[in-house]
């Protein structure tokens, strides 16, 4: 059943031009075996011109498609389509194949009956594929497309049942889904007023407190790259010196003895190494602390925790916690 199509205005040349060319692409794709493509093109077509032809082309894809209650509206909107003055005879043969697709059309789409019982039919609420069903027109056959079909039921008070149904084309009998609603909490998650889901900008939830094994790591470690930086500098005091008063590696016996010698070459690779080894501790140590800062779990969930770890025979981290 459909109402009156509203006033449309005249299409312009441009339109008329643009759904021409949608109309031809779309037939070529239908043709290539691309009918999901050549739906969207006859929908654009029939958009802008509003057509019998483009109308036809678009309800026959739909039907390819499995989509048989949409293809039946749309021919149904063909065959009640204003007539043109000087209609051209392709409008009229597509009127006429559109007014023999609805009356097949009918015959080919299955119906689905649900009968709930357990709650009043004022407490159910009940929906196919997502789609609510009406209280009043709940006790009635509900048309659908041919294919399997999501059924959910539910009431306060009681657990939200589902079940899963395929309808058969042409199926002259109604298919009855019997749901018996049990009392207990539902499991349908919430929802706002107008139906959709809980709004997107609600704020995060907050993250544990920063652990005190992350800030005492990253304190060590920022020690440990003071240090570092500190005996790097050494180092190249010591390196500068040996280059001015040891050209070559070569010092001069009158300005310096061999224990003095031996101090510098000491003072040399004393800094070196310190400066790599508390280099490299220091660096862990931070990293350690922004996994700790970073990592941490937020309230109410599941506590994780990234966890230095440190044995006589290995050093790293770990993650400790319930999964």
């Amino acid at each position: 059943m459909a109402g009156a199509l509203p006033a449309r205005a005249e299409p312009s040349a441009a339109d008329r031009q643009t759904a021409r060319t949608l109309l031809i692409e779309g037939r070529k794709k239908r043709d290539a075996g691309d009918v999901a493509g050549a739906r969207e093109d006859f929908q654009a077509a029939h958009a802008l011109v509003r057509a019998p032809t483009t109308g036809l082309d678009l309800a026959r894809a739909d039907e390819a498609l499995g989509r048989l209650i949409e293809a039946r509206e749309t021919a149904y909107e063909v065959v009640h389509l204003p007539l043109g003055k000087d209609e051209p005879p392709a409008f009229t043969q597509a009127r006429a194949a559109a007014a023999a697709m609805v009356e097949q059309l009918e015959a080919r789409i299955p119906s689905l009956v649900l009968r709930v019982e357990g709650a009043a039919l004022d407490q159910i609420e009940a929906r196919v594929d997502g789609q609510p069903i009406p209280r009043a027109a709940l006790p009635y056959p509900r048309k659908l497309n041919p294919g399997r079909h999501e059924v959910a039921v539910k009431a306060p008070g009681f657990q939200t049942e589902r079940r899963e149904v395929a309808l058969k084309e042409a199926e002259r009998a109604p298919v009855e889904v019997r749901i018996t609603l049990v009392p207990g909490v539902s499991t349908e998650p919430e929802v706002d007023a107008g139906g959709g889901p809980p709004p997107g900008d609600a704020p995060p939830e907050p993250r544990a407190p920063v652990p005190l094994w992350a800030w005492a790591a990253g304190g060590v470690g920022l020690a440990a790259l003071a240090g570092s930086a500190a005996f790097a500098i050494d180092h190249a005091a010591a390196r500068d010196q040996v280059g001015k008063d040891c050209p070559g590696s070569v010092c001069d016996r009158r300005t310096h003895d061999f224990e003095s010698m031996e101090a510098l070459r000491a003072r040399w690779n004393r800094s070196l190494g310190l400066s790599v080894t508390l280099g490299a501790v220091g660096l862990a140590g931070v990293g350690v602390a922004v996994g700790g800062i970073l990592l941490r779990p937020r309230t109410g969930t599941e506590r994780t925790a990234l966890v230095p770890l440190v044995t006589p025979t290995a050093q790293g981290v770990l993650w400790q916690g319930a999964f």
